[in-house]
């Protein structure tokens, strides 16, 4: 899509953003998927590749930081603590890389849409760092987190799953 929020110059398509990420060293994403389809996804990139985060209503990123650009579960799966391990994955990531901070604009409950819900990032350890009326600037320093060891595929064989209502076809990978 192009002009998204995740672009690293203002133009590039979702692949070209992509493969920009990757460049630098990063998977800018997970999906988590139950029986072929994706329930689940977390976006992020260095907030120097997200630069209409700048543009936006929002308090600006950390130069430093690494943002998390959009969370989302699927409403049948909501509730069913899908969301921290998918979070942990990325925070063992981050960690491993060297990376010193995690930001995002929170949403209040009943707001939707990306980045998230400020009440589940700050369930989750992040703390506000810069008030807004709709979407406070929270962060994650990834220096002080021993994240969890659960692997997402492993909660997934646990938790009982229910049936997903809409049949949907599994998306492609990236090459």
């Amino acid at each position: 899509m192009a002009g998204s929020p995740g672009s690293c110059h203002p133009g590039l398509d979702k692949r070209s953003w992509v493969a920009c990420c990757l460049d630098e060293g990063l998977k800018p994403g997970r999906i988590v998927f139950s029986e072929g389809i994706a329930i689940g996804f977390i976006q992020f990139a260095p907030a120097r590749l997200v630069p209409r985060l700048h543009a936006m209503p929002y308090p600006p990123p950390s130069p430093d930081a690494v943002c998390i650009t959009c969370f989302y579960l699927e409403p049948d799966v909501r509730g069913m603590g899908l969301g921290r391990p998918l979070l942990d994955s990325v925070e063992r990531t981050l960690s491993r890389q060297k990376y010193p901070l995690l930001e995002t604009n929170g949403l209040p409950n009943g707001r939707r849409g990306p980045p998230g819900p400020a009440g589940f990032f700050g369930a989750c350890g992040f703390r506000v760092v810069t008030g807004h009326l709709v979407a406070p600037l929270m962060r994650l320093d990834l220096r002080t987190v021993i994240p969890l060891q659960d692997s997402m595929q492993s909660l997934l064989g646990r938790l009982p799953l229910p049936a997903l209502r809409r049949a949907r076809e599994p998306r492609p990978e990236l090459p």
